[in-house]
């Protein structure tokens, strides 16, 4: 009896929410929302980073400060592994990749999704785009913070929930990244698959992140490919060119060097002739399948598709706009417009089939992020999302509420989540029952579930589904956030 007091105080303020503050509940939603990510910040980012350094946003909400690599002779921060190889703080980095990019793109350039797969894209786009009308794009701008803003776009054809697939949604806003929305800040860069298997308490690695145990033989061999703007090309120490001509439309790449333990120096990876471009252009998003000798790019300007692929394994290559199976572009399908520039990119292929299998035939995307499923009360209304996270040594499942329902809005409530295993709908409650805060300074009021995995059952391909519910104490509504099946 002593909870009534506050719940009814708690339901009378949130029915006296102005309209306002409703309309500005915007929440990050979709299968990336609240996923680990590696960044790019071109801008001030919260720390005074110089730009390419690499930045990582750990799994969930938190509004802290992305943190960084320490500082070691095999960590990743491609800054930092470029200003040992003597280059200077004025080179202006683009977009960056480790190769693991998994582009379900046929050689024309059609998207070539498995029925039992699924793939989603993750991108950004430069700061003054505008969106196609009526899209999430325009609404983010109309908002700001669009440059600093992340979207995710699940491919069609993918074996998702038809509700969920060739749709865009927004996974991340400057705040979710804990950058500073004081003043203006882009992201320019974005890796997913750099942070999955990798311990996020990179403070306390002192260098090279730990992988997580088992995961090793997933990743393939480390590098990472990136691109210099082209206004900057002349500032690149001349041996990284070898006997091509500078170019901001060449790919460079840095790999660990075989011997002494440390970064080799970046060399061509793909010239711009190799890629189809000419020597004054400059690519900007960028996303390397190494394994399968593809790539999907932008480049700066309106004069080209901003979502470019090429299929290096052929010769004479020419680059082609990525369409979907009937025809359309996707980068119209993304909603934005036609001047906007597509500032980064990274695609996500989570093939539960393929996980624990070593690179190129497998890896850990499976392992790492969660797969969406049917609902039981019918189409759900909230977001659901689950990723992988081993963090200062232990192994977790982290998931995720978000969202509220159109019929309640933000309102008093409850949220809780049942663990059941494979097809079984024998429901587990974990986590309890969690209050749910209307006045949330994050959009959608984010609920998180962590599940320890314990090292018997790490990578054992057993499989679990997360089902969130909401309800809503006045009107008892139960509502639910799409279920994610987990694979360890």
């Amino acid at each position: 009896m002593r909870h009534h007091r506050p719940m009814l105080l708690s339901a009378a303020v949130a029915a006296s929410l102005p309209a306002a503050l409703s309309a500005q509940m915007v929440e990050s939603r979709g299968v990336l929302a609240g996923s680990p990510t590696a960044l790019f910040v071109d801008g001030t980012d919260p720390a005074g980073n110089a730009d390419g350094t690499t930045l990582v946003h750990r799994s969930g909400f938190s509004q802290s400060a992305p943190l960084t690599f320490g500082a070691g002779s095999l960590a990743p921060d491609l800054r930092a592994i470029l200003t040992a190889a003597g280059a200077p703080t004025t080179i202006d980095l683009d977009d960056f990749s480790t190769g693991r990019d998994e582009l379900l793109i046929d050689a024309n350039g059609v998207l070539d999704v498995d029925p039992e797969q699924w793939s989603v894209w993750s991108f950004s786009l430069r700061d003054g785009a505008a969106g196609a009308p009526g899209s999430l794009i325009e609404q983010q701008a109309l908002e700001g913070g669009l440059g600093a803003a992340v979207f995710s776009y699940v491919l069609p054809g993918s074996g998702l929930p038809a509700p969920l697939v060739g749709r865009t949604q927004r996974s991340h806003s400057v705040r979710d990244l804990g950058l500073s929305s004081s003043s203006p800040v882009e992201v320019d860069g974005l890796d997913l698959p750099l942070v999955l298997g990798i311990d996020q308490s990179l403070g306390l690695t002192g260098g090279a992140p730990t992988t997580e145990p088992g995961f090793a033989g997933l990743v393939g061999t480390q590098a990472i490919y990136f691109t210099v703007s082209h206004a900057t090309r002349d500032f690149v120490p001349g041996a990284w060119w070898g006997n091509t001509s500078r170019s901001g439309a060449t790919i460079l790449c840095v790999q660990p060097s075989p011997f002494g333990g440390s970064w080799g120096q970046p060399q061509v990876f793909l010239s711009y002739a190799e890629l189809g471009l000419g020597q004054d252009e400059d690519i900007d998003a960028l996303a390397v399948d190494a394994a399968n000798e593809k790539v999907l790019f932008s480049v700066v300007g309106n004069l080209r598709d901003q979502l470019l692929f090429v299929d290096f394994s052929t010769d004479g290559a020419n680059p082609v706009p990525v369409t979907t199976p009937s025809g359309t572009r996707v980068s119209d399908e993304i909603g934005k417009a036609q001047n906007d520039d597509v500032d980064a990119v990274c695609a996500l292929d989570p093939d539960l089939e393929g996980a624990n299998l070593p690179s190129p035939g497998g890896d850990d995307f499976g392992n790492s992020c969660g797969e969406p499923r049917l609902g039981l009360l019918g189409t759900p209304e909230l977001s659901g999302s689950a990723f992988r996270s081993f963090d200062g040594a232990t192994t977790r499942f982290e998931s995720w509420l978000v969202g509220w329902p159109a019929a309640t809005g933000p309102a008093p409530s409850l949220a809780f989540a049942f663990l059941t295993s494979e097809d079984n709908l024998d429901p587990v409650l974990i986590g309890g029952l969690l209050l749910r805060d209307p006045f949330d300074v994050i959009p959608g009021n984010p609920q998180a579930n962590s599940l320890l995995v314990p090292p018997s059952l790490s990578l054992t391909g057993s499989r679990f589904t997360i089902r969130w519910f909401h309800l809503d104490w006045a009107s008892a509504a139960l509502s639910e956030a799409w279920p994610v099946q987990i694979y360890l």
